[in-house]
């Protein structure tokens, strides 16, 4: 079974905290209808998630719901992904308010969770997966690609799972 790779938008991969724009990446602006939206990406983020992709099912864990797949997701390079959608934001008492719904969407699979609201909560109820919180004023970095990497080579080596070619 392929692990997942659960991406949240902005922070991980537009760091909206940033003071400016951060070296290597590019301002956006994206209006949909009446609604216009600034972001900041790193095309370098597209290449590296495409290539995570060999390893992992990639899937939105974003506010942006199927938006992400609309407005986001071409600007990366990026495919239509598989969306967990939200259909309650109430705050829980401790961790992200996605964090029951991940749960349910992943059922038994491995996973790797990038987001700016997750820590020691998510840690805790789910402590063989990859929880990777994300400063949201650098976004994701290379050491995290390496992390990913990393954490995916450790958890399936010599086990059922294959990466596809």
């Amino acid at each position: 079974m392929r692990p997942l790779l659960l991406l949240d938008f902005d922070g991980p991969l537009n760091p909206h905290a940033a003071d400016g724009i951060p070296p290597g990446y590019e301002q956006h602006e994206i209006t949909e209808g009446a609604k216009t939206w600034r972001v900041l990406l790193n095309p370098q983020h597209g290449t590296e998630l495409n290539q995570l992709a060999a390893t992992f099912d990639l899937v939105w864990a974003s506010s942006w719901e199927h938006g992400a797949n609309r407005l986001l997701g071409p600007l990366l390079g990026l495919p239509e992904l598989p969306t967990i959608l939200w259909p309650d934001r109430t705050r829980v008492r401790r961790g992200s308010w996605k964090t029951p719904y991940v749960a349910n969407w992943v059922g038994d699979r491995p996973f790797a969770w990038v987001d700016d609201e997750i820590g020691e909560p998510e840690q805790t109820r789910f402590p063989q997966q990859l929880i990777l919180p994300v400063d949201p004023r650098v976004g994701l970095t290379a050491q995290d690609f390496g992390v990913l990497r990393e954490w995916a080579g450790k958890s399936f080596a010599g086990k059922a799972f294959r990466p596809h070619s």
